[in-house]
């Protein structure tokens, strides 16, 4: 792709900076000449199989063997911590993403909504934290095979995260998938407070009985809304927009229009994380190996990698395929200066030989 003189020159400046919070955060996983070579690799590949590179994949795939999952997984906290201590506005979104997966192994596999020909994936659980800074906080793979089944042994786990984050939970967001009585009455028992978007299903019948209202909040006009107890313990809010649409949710408790409305805003700010997971996928390096570990190992460095982009994209415009572009002339230009440092070095010393 065509880059012009005016980009490279705008783009100069974080090449840098992102390149020293790279080999901190993975100092202790790799040597430096391997993690030059390793994410040189990683950046060449985005998007696509690490095998359209020969033998540099190959070279690459064989580096995973030396990366535990943990290590990856304590560099991304290292960095969320790191933003933490940075910012005031704490507000994260806390959601599920699956990669659909076809290896043989399913141990560190789990059911998901059937995607391109599998029902199962490499999933995760992720902590977002919203605001100017945008940045996964956390990322928790998942290994229960049921995952809405198995909610309760996955929110335990992510209540000791949040503990150690030094985090509260005080509101759930969640997808229509988990809109089902098991999830629901967890909530409900734990008194948390959720909103939970509806199947059609639910709230179809009730489109009729939908009470005139004239609200305008955050650009959208409303002029429908019913709040009605469903069967599973919560309250049902339904809420027509002026184009005709119909937005379902489930909530704790019974909530009149303004809170209504309110609500389904805040659930659509928590939509940056799924714009997060449309990066992360722009990005993400695939292999075709038969070892899930290793896929899972690409998934998490994918991860950190696409936090690095959004920590440079809160103080500079940049695009991801720029962000990578940069970083690969960085790495040209670091190895092209070691090397003439070498053979500087190599005359001084063949010069000291001969006299």
């Amino acid at each position: 792709m065509p880059k012009t003189k005016g980009v490279k020159q705008a783009n100069r400046g974080f090449v840098r900076s992102a390149l020293k919070l790279i080999y901190t955060l993975l100092a202790q996983i790799l040597f430096p000449n391997e993690l030059e070579q390793l994410l040189r690799a990683l950046l060449k590949a985005r998007g696509s199989y690490l095998s359209r590179l020969g033998n540099e994949g190959r070279k690459a795939l064989r580096t995973l063997n030396r990366i535990s999952v943990e290590d990856v997984r304590k560099a991304i906290k290292e960095l969320g911590k790191k933003v933490l201590r940075e910012t005031r506005d704490r507000r994260v979104a806390i959601d599920f993403h699956a990669i659909p997966q076809y290896h043989k192994d399913k141990r560190l596999l789990s059911r998901i909504r059937p995607n391109k020909g599998t029902s199962w994936g490499l999933a995760q659980i992720v902590i977002y934290l919203l605001g100017r800074k945008r940045i996964f906080l956390d990322v928790l793979p998942i290994t229960t095979k049921k995952i809405a089944e198995d909610f309760k042994k996955v929110m335990q786990v992510l209540m000791e995260e949040l503990d150690s984050e030094g985090l509260r939970l005080v509101m759930v967001f969640a997808d229509r998938e988990f809109a089902v009585n098991e999830v629901v009455k967890f909530l409900l028992d734990m008194g948390l407070d959720f909103v939970i978007a509806a199947k059609a299903q639910m709230y179809e019948k009730y489109l009729g009985m939908l009470s005139p209202v004239d609200v305008y909040y955050a650009g959208v006009r409303y002029v429908g809304f019913l709040c009605v107890r469903h069967y599973s313990g919560a309250c049902l809010v339904m809420l027509k927009r002026g184009d005709g649409g119909v937005i379902g949710f489930l909530v704790r408790g019974e909530v009149d229009v303004q809170g209504a409305v309110v609500l389904a805003e805040m659930y659509r700010v928590r939509w940056g994380v799924e714009n997060a997971f449309r990066s992360l996928e722009e990005f993400r390096v695939r292999s075709r190996t038969c070892d899930v570990r290793k896929e899972l190992v690409l998934i998490l460095l994918s991860y950190l990698l696409v936090n690095i982009w959004f920590l440079v994209r809160s103080w500079r415009r940049v695009r991801l395929w720029e962000f990578c572009e940069s970083l690969l002339e960085g790495l040209e230009v670091s190895r092209s200066s070691r090397d003439q440092r070498g053979r500087v070095l190599s005359r001084k010393c063949f010069s000291l030989k001969s006299s």
